[in-house]
């Protein structure tokens, strides 16, 4: 589950710095960048500035539609602050201050202390994952839509390896402030995963945040993997 969460996250960093993404550069390597779909997530980007901090809560809807449509939701909160992140999501709380992680798990009162490798960083990171995405897809404008008085404007992104587990990543952003509203991946195997931002705040982040004190917990366990 952690690991899922976080490649839906890592979705909503990517915001950050999709400019990065070059149009020309995708079509000399055989992948469709649509011109259109580019210029939006440009302009969200402008709009949506990790570099100070942000604070954002989300639910994480999985939709089983080989089990009817039935539905789980789960409420999360991240703090970003450039490549230093804390998850909070199904009580278990993850640290990662740009060297060490700490995954603390509060019903077990234990927590585990480790320095990623770069590897490690691209399942646990939202911005080394992000990366990865920033290639190997091929980028649509999807059309508009309007939705509870919005008016929404979508991306579809497609992987060109088909063997991932999932066939289409559509990005939905507020077409009047552009800010970005949901991320949902359909599935092959017949579950949809949708990462809906409840709320976005712009906040100055200590490095503190970003860092668990074990001595602040009484009678935790330790397991330091460093």
């Amino acid at each position: 589950m952690r690991k899922l969460v976080n490649r839906l996250l890592l979705l909503l960093v990517m915001m950050v710095s999709f400019q990065g993404v070059d149009a020309q550069k995708g079509a000399t390597q055989g992948i469709y960048i649509d011109p259109q779909a580019k210029k939006l997530l440009d302009k969200a980007t402008a709009a949506f500035d990790s570099k100070s901090g942000l604070a954002i809560d989300f639910s994480l809807v999985m939709e089983n539609l080989r089990e009817g449509g039935k539905r789980q939701t789960i409420l999360g909160n991240i703090l970003l602050r450039g490549e230093r992140f804390k998850l909070s999501v199904a009580g278990v709380d993850t640290y990662f201050d740009g060297k060490t992680e700490s995954v603390y798990v509060a019903k077990n009162n234990e927590v585990t202390i480790t320095n990623p490798s770069t590897e490690d960083l691209k399942d646990i990171n939202p911005l080394f994952l992000m990366k990865s995405y920033q290639s190997g897809y091929k980028m649509r404008y999807s059309g508009a839509v309007s939705s509870n008085g919005k008016d929404l404007e979508m991306v579809d992104l497609y992987p060109e390896d088909l063997s991932n587990d999932y066939s289409i990543i559509t990005i939905v952003i507020d077409k009047a402030t552009l800010a970005l509203q949901s991320v949902k991946m359909q599935g092959k195997a017949g579950v949809n995963t949708m990462l809906n931002i409840d709320k976005v705040t712009k906040k100055n982040l200590a490095d503190a945040e970003f860092v668990f004190n074990p001595s602040s917990v009484k009678g935790i366990e330790v397991i330091d993997l460093r």
